[in-house]
């Protein structure tokens, strides 16, 4: 395609006005996230999208009108307005007003007498108003917006009677009516007068909240306010150095190749080429190469020049130097009306137009508003409807007759509220100017620009939020133009994105605006062995027509979208060019199946499991394409954990599918687009796979090793953890015994103190035993949780001058918490610095920002991990950091020295028991992170190791279902079933002997009572007993009443003693 310059300008230019930005979000504002490259489009197509229904327009003014037509039914009692032969038999009307007949011909007439009538008539009147009851139609279809034009109306009706009129008698009549009639409808027609002006407010206030606000209209282009851009010929990379220039070419590459064609190809002519297919992404061409999306490269027999060599041939280069004067397309100013107005629009044009009729009229108004000339004034709806009229009039117009009435019908209207029809800028845009318009399936230019990595792209995302919000900006959606290549499905090395950005390099293809029914489209195409991404002509494209495309913008932001008001005017117009992506329905099922917890405990065994897995999850690679474009450079942790989300996301789809079939009634129809649905929610998930595996890739290869973010901590360093440097007396806070026992020598809480320094020795004899020393390692963690337990029980017996409650708690959950991790400590470094950034050119600032890199810190790669679903937070480790309060490390011991603090988290009001609501809080939503502000915790973790009773349920698979819903409900019961669960759990988790509770049992003794259970019991009991759940005590008490009478009373009271048994989830 060649170009035109607007104005002749040397240098080609966008529009990007400030004050229309700041305020109006008008359809050249951000291009949230990423522009889906064909794939988004889909859901378009698929979902067929109308046009948004019309809220009901009820107007009370035209009822009145119907009343004038009655009216004059009534007065006219013999019918002339309604008839074409007038009785020659009519009574002597003498009315003395011989010239009434003058009122009904508006124009400056000749007259003469009529020698048939004896009648005064004008020459040349003509009307195709001839009865009444093609004025009272009029009336029905709302034509009439004002009182002038219903008298103008009634005087031609009252002329071409007259003109039939065949007598003085019957000119006498007709007078007659219209005197009498005259009088009758005065009172309506006031009536109605005032009563429109009422209407068309009312009708101003539909859906007000898709009109855009804006302090300053019209905006009228200015040239400073101008965006520039450097012109380049290819992809240029960012950062444009290596290895990342490397990188890029590498992934552009492809193995993909043409076919020869022969020399009846169809890729000979554009006509016969197929159009392109969003259901199958790509062409339906019987052309082999085209059809594959892959440029021709050989013909057979033939010397033809083929159509689909456009880009490797860069014929729109060559056009544009030898044919610059003859050019295709035209940089220029262009306009368009927001949803609003076209609702307005489409509920004042006459009723006797149908809904497709009012559909073409209303795409020929938006080539009106963007007519050939005068674009300084396109923004005067006025104008737009003068030049349809004028147009219409012409032989070889593209307008009709059709057009001009309801051109004029805007005319009536807009007088009363001009607001209601309001065109905005778009900036500069594309039109067609080749008088022959642009052929479908013609390339109009390769999107270039600035090429980035996804770890690079989502930099300069966050740096750009980072400087807006420095500059107070943050509400504003900056300009972006960015579309995002995506690798082919069918490419060996598998799929795989980059994203193209022509802000500040490229050429004329960022100027196309948006569309949510567009006229042209962007197609990854191979050419020559390299991607690259064309835009083309989905349709043919009139003379004076815009090139627009469909953003395909997302964003996980309602606030965003709201601001993201869509300029097309469409009838498919779905009012915002930022559609939502975070769909209710699906996210749920993340929620609930790939909680945070979940995510952890994934991340957890994937880096703790050195066996290869790729071929158990080589189905999963080879259905979601995943191959060595994604998985190169990925260490072997990296690659289970890759296994691990595949198939989440695997069995996330399918659950949504099954969701969606319950939901709706099924039809083959319904099955397929619900199939449908369901898998393009899971290419989203793969996509950002895909984005956080590149920005993994990325802090390895810079950072100084590919070891996992995490891993188990052994025995050895969490007892050191536990009791590093415990000695009596000491101040020192280095352990978590140390913390804890300065905090009950604080509150001279000697007898606690006591047993602590008793356990402290007992477990330093225990190396004085010749045993592995694994073993003894677990026996000292054996009896450290027992410690736990004893000392969570203790302090519920009284009351305490500091948070004796909360500390209890975290104590009990301690003593069934098995599996602590610890985060691998990564150098940090800054990527390369974000060069010449002007701000201008995104909409925000008119001044440079500094440049700078982004700085990576050690748990990047665990907090990227973790919200692996999600690109838009700029620092995966703070979000981190918050999301593991509670969750993965529990509070402080200094947390609880706060006598006057009682509350817990989550407490809502001070008539609920806090403890027991945090308890509930925690079995519904254990992966909900503790706000610290609710109960003045803190998370410090000097130690930095993590794990706690809410992750060991979503880790420990041979833990039983219910683990935690049994653990928690018993913190308050008797110590004897609290260590009944202990024993249960501990058996389970590391299968003890009786010989180790025995050799503990007695230490414990003194500090708990002399009511000890037989412990031993316990491990028989669950096993034999396992399947004796209920949902309520009485059912249990039932149960055992039932066991009694039928002699089994050694099982009844054993049942009676375990409660931990006799309580379903």
């Amino acid at each position: 395609m060649s170009l035109q310059r607007a104005k002749r300008n040397a240098t080609k230019i966008t529009y990007s006005v400030e004050e229309e930005n700041e305020s109006d979000s008008s359809s050249k504002q951000m291009k949230k996230k990423q522009k889906k490259n064909n794939k988004v489009t889909i859901i378009e197509c698929k979902k067929k999208v109308k046009a948004q229904p019309l809220l009901r327009f009820s107007p009370i003014a035209w009822s009145r009108l119907m009343n004038v037509g009655k009216l004059l039914g009534q007065v006219d009692t013999l019918g002339i307005l309604n008839n074409d032969e007038i009785d020659m038999t009519m009574q002597q009307n003498d009315v003395g007003q011989l010239n009434v007949y003058k009122e009904w011909f508006d124009g400056d007439y000749k007259y003469e007498l009529d020698e048939k009538s004896n009648l005064i008539k004008p020459l040349e009147f003509k009307s195709n108003l001839h009865y009444l009851h093609q004025f009272e139609k009029r009336i029905q279809n709302r034509y009439y917006w004002d009182n002038e034009q219903v008298w103008r109306d009634l005087h031609k009706l009252f002329g071409n009677t007259y003109m039939r009129c065949r007598n003085v008698q019957d000119y006498n009549y007709l007078s007659k009516v219209w005197l009498d009639g005259k009088m009758k409808i005065k009172p309506n027609m006031d009536v109605f007068n005032s009563q429109i002006e009422i209407d068309v407010k009312n009708l101003m206030e539909i859906d007000k909240e898709f009109k855009v606000q804006t302090t300053k209209w019209p905006v009228i282009p200015d040239k400073k306010d101008i965006r520039s851009y450097q012109e380049i010929y290819n992809y240029e990379p960012n950062p444009n150095q290596e290895p990342y220039i490397e990188q890029i070419k590498e992934k552009l590459s492809t193995s993909k190749r043409p076919v020869k064609c022969d020399k009846d190809c169809v890729c000979f002519d554009l006509s016969k080429m197929g159009s392109f297919s969003y259901v199958n992404i790509t062409w339906d061409s019987e052309c082999p190469n085209r059809k594959n999306r892959v440029e021709c490269l050989e013909h057979e027999g033939t010397d033809q020049p083929c159509m689909n060599m456009s880009i490797q041939l860069k014929q729109h280069q060559v056009n544009k130097l030898k044919q610059e004067e003859n050019a295709d397309v035209e940089e220029t100013p262009c306009w368009g009306i927001d949803a609003y107005t076209r609702k307005v629009i489409m509920n004042i044009l006459p009723l006797n137009y149908d809904e497709t009729q009012k559909n073409k009229f209303m795409e020929k108004l938006l080539l009106a508003i963007n007519r050939p000339y005068d674009k300084e004034n396109a923004y005067d709806m006025r104008l737009a409807c003068d030049y349809i009229i004028k147009e219409s009039k012409l032989m070889s117009s593209h307008y009709n007759k059709d057009d001009r009435k309801m051109a004029k019908q805007i005319q009536k209207v807009i007088k009363y509220d001009p607001e209601g029809f309001r065109i905005h800028t778009k900036g500069f845009g594309l039109v067609c100017v080749n008088k022959q318009g642009i052929k479908n399936n013609s390339l109009i230019i390769p999107y270039l620009g600035e090429i980035y990595q996804p770890w690079r792209w989502y930099e300069k995302q966050d740096f750009i939020k980072k400087q807006m919000k420095e500059h107070n900006q943050k509400d504003i959606l900056p300009d972006f133009y960015n579309i995002m290549l995506d690798i082919h499905r069918d490419d060996i090395k598998g799929i795989d994105f980059l994203f193209v950005d022509p802000i500040n390099k490229g050429n004329y293809s960022s100027r196309l605006s948006h569309s949510c029914n567009p006229n042209c489209g962007t197609v990854t195409t191979v050419s020559n062995g390299t991607y690259v991404i064309g835009m083309y002509a989905m349709r043919e494209i009139q003379y004076g027509e815009e090139l627009t495309f469909d953003y395909c913008s997302f964003t996980e932001s309602k606030q965003e979208q709201l601001q993201a008001l869509c300029l097309c005017g469409s009838e498919k117009c779905k009012i915002y060019y930022l559609q939502l992506s975070n769909c209710k329905e699906y996210n749920g099922i993340l929620d609930k199946e790939h909680c945070f917890l979940t995510r952890n405990a994934i991340l957890l065994k994937s880096c703790s499991d050195n066996v290869d897995k790729s071929n158990e999850d080589s189905e999963l690679y080879s259905k979601y394409r995943i191959g060595s474009s994604v998985l190169n450079d990925c260490p072997l942790w990296l690659k289970n954990w890759v296994g691990y989300i595949l198939k989440f996301i695997d069995q996330e789809r399918q659950t949504y599918k099954s969701e969606l079939n319950l939901k709706y009634e099924q039809t083959a129809e319904v099955e397929q687009w619900n199939h449908f649905t369901a898998t393009q929610h899971s290419e989203d998930r793969i996509q950002n796979l895909i984005f956080t595996l590149d920005k993994i890739k990325f802090f390895l290869n810079n950072s100084d090793s590919s070891e996992p973010p995490i891993s188990i901590i052994g025995d050895s360093d969490l007892l050191e953890s536990f009791w590093k440097d415990y000695s009596s007396g000491t101040s020192n806070e280095s352990s978590f015994f140390n913390e804890l026992y300065q905090l009950f020598q604080k509150h001279n809480q000697k007898k606690m103190i006591e047993l602590i320094h008793i356990i402290y020795k007992k477990k330093q004899q225990l190396h004085d035993y010749k045993e592995n020393i694994h073993n003894i390692h677990r026996q000292e963690l054996l009896i450290t949780r027992m410690l736990f337990l004893t000392l969570s029980h203790m302090l519920m017996q009284q009351q305490y001058t500091f948070h004796h409650e909360a500390l209890s708690l975290i104590l009990y959950m301690m003593a069934f918490t098995y599996t602590y991790f610890k985060p691998y400590e990564y150098t940090g470094f800054s990527s390369p610095p974000i060069e010449d950034l002007e701000w201008r050119k995104v909409g925000a600032f008119k001044k440079k920002c500094k440049s700078e890199g982004r700085a990576y810190s050690s748990q990047f790669v665990w907090g990227q991990l973790i919200g692996w679903f999600k690109q838009t937070v700029a620092a995966p480790q703070a979000s981190l950091s918050q999301d593991r309060r509670g969750t993965l490390s529990y509070p402080a011991i200094s947390s609880f020295d706060k006598a006057g603090d009682k509350a817990y988290p989550f407490q809502q009001s001070k008539a609920q028991s806090s403890r027991s609501y945090f308890i509930q809080h925690l079995l519904d939503k254990p992966s909900y992170m503790w706000p610290p502000e609710t109960a003045s915790w803190s998370y410090k973790n000097t130690y930095k190791i993590y794990g706690t009773i809410l992750f060991e349920q979503f880790y420990s698979t041979e833990l039983e279902e219910d683990f935690l819903d049994e653990v928690l409900a018993s913190h308050t019961r008797e110590y004897d079933s609290k260590f009944q669960l202990f024993v249960k759990y501990e058996s389970k988790k590391f299968k003890h002997s009786y010989d180790l509770f025995d050799k503990f049992k007695e230490i414990f003794k003194p500090y708990i009572g002399d009511n000890q259970l037989n412990y031993k019991d316990v491990i028989v009991a669950p096993l034999r007993y396992r399947r004796c759940k209920f949902e309520n005590n009485s059912k249990r008490e039932a149960y055992i009443e039932s066991l009694r009478a039928e002699g089994k009373s050694e099982e009844a009271d054993l049942i009676q003693k375990f409660p931990f048994i006799s309580y379903a989830i």
